[in-house]
Formats: C-alpha cells, structure tokens, sequence
C-alpha cells in the first residue's frame, strides 16, 4: 500500500507539473475585430475558433524542446465546452460542443490532438462520421446560416441592416441556394471593405460563406440521396404497423400519398414522410386486429362456409397479442412469411419461446391483472394513511408487482398452475418483505427475487396476497364479504346476483365496532333469508382472511382490540381457521371449480370474445388433459394454441 501511494503521488506531482508548464507554454490567440460589425458575428467567433484549434499542440516559445513538449502534451485533447463568445479558456464551463455563438447552439469541432494521438484510423472514421450525422440529422448548416443572417440585421450595430440586404431574409426558404447565398457574399465582403475591415477579417469572411455554403450543399445533398431508403424504411414501417406484409395497392396508396404531400401540398421530405407515419398509425389496420373473414374462402364458396382459417400473419398476431399484448417479433413474423407457422410442432415450439420471454409481462399484466382484479392497484387511494402510516407509495407498487412476479415465474418455468392457490413462496422486494416480516431478498436494493417456505409467514400463492387483501378492504377495517366473494367470483368464477337495495352497512371502522366482533356482525347479518342465501356462499371464505388487517398485514387482534376469529364453517360442512383451512377446503372442494374457471377465462382471453356452447368441448378437453400434464401452466397454452377456435376465424354476416 505504502509504494502505491508513493506511486499516486508521483503520478500527480507530474500531472500537476506538465499542466502548469503547458498552461504557461499556449500560444495567446485574440479576437478578430472590425469596428461597425459585432465581436459574436458567425465568421469572426468561427475565425478564432480555428486559431485555437490549429494552436492546440504548437508553443509560443521558440524552442525546440518546448515545441517537442507541446505535440506530446496538447492544451486540450478536445474541447467539450465553450461559452457564449468564447470569452473563457478552453476548460470554461458552457454549452457542450457549441461554437460560442450568441442566438443558437451552434457547434464547432475542436478535437484535432485526440483524432492525431489517441484514436485509430477506424475510431476516427466512426468519429467523423456523427459529426456528419450531426448535421444531416440537426440540418444546423442551413439553421446556423440563417441565424447569422438574423443576428447581423438585429445584434447591434446591426450590420447588415441596409436596403441592399433586404433579399437576405433568414425566413425565406430560398435563402440558403448557392445564387443567393453568393450574392449575401458579395455584398457583405463589399461592405466589409467600405469599413475599413483588415484583410485578414475579409479572409475570415470569404471562409466563411464558402464553409457554410459547402456544408449546406453536403447536407442537402446527402438528404436527397437518403429519401429513396427512407421511403423504402416507411414501407417496412407500415408493415410492421398493421403486422403483415402490405398488399401491392397499399404499397402504391402509401407512396401515392406521399408524392401527393410533396408535389400537391409543397411539404418537405421530412414533412411528408410525418404525415405518412401518421396516417399509418391513425389506419384501423394498426388500431385494430379485425380477423375477419374475407368474402371468399380458399375453394372459392362464398357462402357454404362460416369458419376459415386465419393466415398466418393473422395467426402470429392472436398468438403475440395473447402471450405478450404485444405486436409480433421477428423470428414470429419470418415464420409467418415462411407459412409454416399453422403446423402444430412449430406453433408449440413458438409459444414455449414466447413464455419464456420478458413481454410475458404483458399477459401477466392485462390477463391476470384483469382476471383477478388488481389492475390499476398501483393507484389505489383507498388506505387512511394516517391510520396506515406504513402503506406508503413504495409499498403499493410492491403489492401491485408481487402478482405479476408470481405469475411471470409460474409461466416462464412452467410451473403448475395449482401453485396459485398452494404454492410455498411468492416474490418479494425489500419493500414487501418487510412488510411480510419474511427475510430480506438476497437482490440489490429495489431488486425482487423468489422467497420459498413462507407458510410459516401466513404467505404463499395470491391467496394472502396484500394486494387482494387490501384491494377488497374499505379502508379502515377488512372485509370478509369483499374478501370471500373475491374468492368465490375471482378464482372459482361462481356467478352471484347484486345485493337487493337497502342492505343495512356494517360500520366503515373497524375500530368502532363497540362490543361486537365483526364475524358476530356478519352471523347476525346472515339471519336475514334475504341475504343469507348469498352469503352462506363466501361469507366463511372471507371469515377466513381475518388473521390480515385491512392492509394485508398479519395481525392477532382486530382495530377494536378484539382477538382476531379467523375460525369459518365452509359450504361443506366442515370446519377450520385461517388461510391453511381455505386451502384445505379448496383442494378437498373447489379445485375443480378453479380449473375449470382458469381455463374459461384464459380461453376467452386468447379469443377476444365470450365463449360458445361450441367452445364447451375443448374446454373439457383442457380440464381433462391438465393432470395428465401435471397441471403445467403451458398445457393450456398448448391446447388454447393448436384449439380450432384459435386457428379459425369466422365469416361476419354477408351484405
């Protein structure tokens, strides 16, 4: 350690040496001025930007040494930063890359020691071509031009303020071709001369119109010869906009609506290729994924058919937009154009790949978000946080992911579906473990990871989820009811009426109670024949939840200081407390309800639409094929891909 810090400040004392002596050691360049015309005009600040650049590793002493010096120790490698005016050395703090001008950020290239002793030919070739970039993209010749000419007619002295200028108008499109930016030349240099300006300010002038007009042609020309790709990049753009190859009239409209902007409406290119990206995006072959039948199937009957199969084109869009909510992906469209995407064999492979992919948070977003009923969680405003100081916005959005991480894992390791109401473990982030008083996921801060054996935490599966528990409670206390019909209506897909009108509430804060619990609350509640016929079917479920305050969270007594009754009789007759007796009762009871509701509602997902007495056998066919699959999440996608009704499509009413 002692010879490295030795080293270090060996290392520094050199450092500090060679930039003091460099410092003293750089040539002083000036300003170039002309009395009548502003120190900020464009072609003096450009004159003197060149003089520093060009100096970057010359000396001023005449000394053969020091200028030996000076080509290996530059003043600057490049300069990054210049003011306004370029009043400061070349390390002031300004505008990146700018030139210095006043009115616009304009740039100007100072790295000629780094391009001449750092960077390779190929680095340097790379180098060059983004500051060509830079332009093509910026167009900032033709704007930096026409700043110029703003400046020298409004900056004081206002040089260029003359009738003889008045054709110079920065707002004229015309005024950046080569006829009048030669004329602007000839009547600044000649006025520049009437002045009194040096030879050397008429040089820097004459440089200037011939840089700029040199850039400008450059960039104008470089645009032009551009727009065959960028129409060309429209097209695919198109394509990729409605997810399929465009039909040759499409392609024809496309560019006939392009040159029509152009040549009709006097739009740029830029201008028009906008529209164009616009009028895509608005078309309802990008809005909308219609699949509908065309007028004529493949044997040429236009009526004896009501189902045809989806082109497969058609087929990889249902497919993207079920397992990632998404547009298709390359490798998805290639086996679209293929035509081989219907087999069987490549469909499964596709969908395996798909699962494991990171856009399956789409369908754990919009497909479990919806069918479970935590969508838009994560702006949930339902907790008094004065009661709840601990449900902050960080813990919210932890309680919004948990089940998306849940679910993602479930169908990227293909896990069994059953895990959803049993699994030992969930995913967690520091935030939520907390929370849970499970231990602290080994990730970095903000990180989430899987936690197994949480049972003896009271966690594992969506069960005890706080994101179900909180969503389904009203604020200030929990809420069997919400809770219980949550699990009947959500997993078990049990239908269940409205209540009838002038149900009496039961209190909104649990802590107000009085001598009453809350599941007394519900017995006696249930002793009306018109409630309890419905409630005798989730209310117990609910009851069962207790052990969970109001945001999720383990507690042993409610906010009345009772001790919580987690203890429910279910439908069947029998008998438990908590959440491990629900389990129980599900699995012995309900496990059937639950697959079938999940095939039902993923189904019905993948279609886009409601189910048809015709649909009934192939959802008896998922039922029955899961346990041979080991109740695998991707059997059901297996048999919703390869189904009939996801591979056909049907015929909408002739007209």
């Amino acid at each position: 350690a002692g010879d490295l810090d030795r080293a270090r400040r060996g290392c520094q004392q050199m450092r500090d040496w060679v930039l003091d002596r460099r410092k003293k050691l750089a040539p002083a360049v000036g300003k170039l001025r002309v009395k009548g015309i502003s120190d900020g005009s464009q072609p003096l600040v450009l004159w003197r930007n060149r003089q520093l650049a060009a100096g970057r590793m010359c000396c001023a002493a005449d000394d053969a040494s020091a200028t030996r010096f000076c080509q290996v120790f530059p003043d600057a490698f490049y300069v990054a930063e210049r003011p306004a005016y370029f009043e400061g050395e070349s390390g002031s703090k300004g505008r990146l890359l700018t030139a210095g001008f006043h009115l616009m950020q304009g740039y100007f290239r100072d790295d000629g020691p780094l391009c001449a002793l750092v960077l390779s030919d190929e680095e340097n070739r790379e180098l060059d071509a983004l500051w060509q970039e830079l332009n093509f993209i910026t167009d900032l010749p033709a704007r930096q031009y026409k700043d110029f000419i703003f400046f020298e007619r409004a900056e004081p002295p206002r040089f260029a303020l003359g009738g003889e200028f008045d054709f110079a108008r920065s707002e004229d499109k015309e005024v950046t071709s080569p006829a009048k930016i030669e004329r602007l030349r000839q009547v600044y240099l000649g006025k520049a001369r009437q002045i009194g300006a040096s030879d050397q300010a008429i040089e820097a002038m004459g440089d200037y119109f011939t840089n700029i007009a040199a850039e400008i042609r450059w960039v104008e020309q470089a645009r032009l010869a551009a727009e065959p790709g960028h129409l060309a990049a429209l097209r695919r753009f198109a394509e990729r906009a409605y997810r399929r190859p465009l039909s040759p009239t499409e392609g024809d409209d496309l560019l006939r609506f392009y040159h029509a902007l152009r040549d009709r409406d006097g739009l740029d290119h830029e201008s028009a290729v906008r529209d164009c990206i616009a009028s895509v995006l608005l078309s309802p072959h990008f809005c909308y994924r219609t699949n509908l039948a065309s007028g004529h199937d493949a044997a040429g009957d236009s009526s004896a058919r009501q189902v045809l199969p989806l082109s497969d084109y058609e087929l990889a869009s249902r497919l993207s937009y079920f397992l990632w909510s998404s547009m298709p992906d390359d490798e998805l469209l290639a086996h679209a154009a293929a035509g081989d995407l219907h087999r069987p064999e490549v469909l499964i492979t596709q969908a395996r790949r798909m699962l494991r992919d990171q856009r399956v948070w789409g369908l754990a977003t919009q497909f479990a978000g919806s069918w479970l009923d935590f969508r838009r969680f994560d702006e949930h405003n339902a907790v008094d946080r004065q009661r709840f100081a601990s449900f902050t916005n960080e813990l919210r959005q932890a309680m919004y992911e948990e089940p998306i991480h849940f679910f993602v894992d479930l169908v990227a390791e293909d896990h069994s579906v059953l895990d959803l109401l049993y699994g030992d473990y969930t995913w967690a982030n520091a935030v939520l473990a907390q929370h849970y008083g499970l231990p602290m996921p080994a990730t970095d801060a903000g990180g989430w990871a899987r936690i197994d054996g949480v049972r003896r935490y009271g966690r594992g599966g969506v069960l005890p989820m706080a994101v179900f528990l909180t969503r389904n409670s009203p604020g200030l206390r929990t809420s069997p009811v919400k809770r219980g019909y949550w699990t009947v209506r959500r997993l078990l897909g049990e239908r269940i009426p409205a209540p009838p009108p002038q149900v009496p509430e039961l209190p909104k804060d649990e802590a107000q109670l009085g001598d009453l619990t809350l599941p007394q609350l519900l017995a006696r509640h249930r002793q009306q024949k018109s409630c309890a016929a419905c409630h005798d079917r989730f209310d117990s479920l609910g009851l069962a939840f207790e052990a969970y305050g109001p945001i999720g969270e383990l507690r042993q007594r409610d906010l009345a200081g009772h001790p919580v009754q987690s203890t429910a009789v279910f439908p069947d007759g029998g008998e438990g407390a908590g959440i491990d007796a629900l389990r129980d009762y599900l699995r012995r009871c309900r496990q059937d309800d639950f697959i079938d509701n999940l095939c039902r509602k993923l189904l019905v997902y993948a279609l886009g639409r409601g189910l048809l007495p015709s649909d009934e056998l192939w959802v008896k066919q998922m039922r029955e094929k899961l346990p041979a699959e080991d109740y695998r999440f991707g059997s059901l996608i297996e048999s919703i891909v390869t189904s009939p009704q996801f591979l056909n499509k049907r015929r909408g009413p002739r007209r």
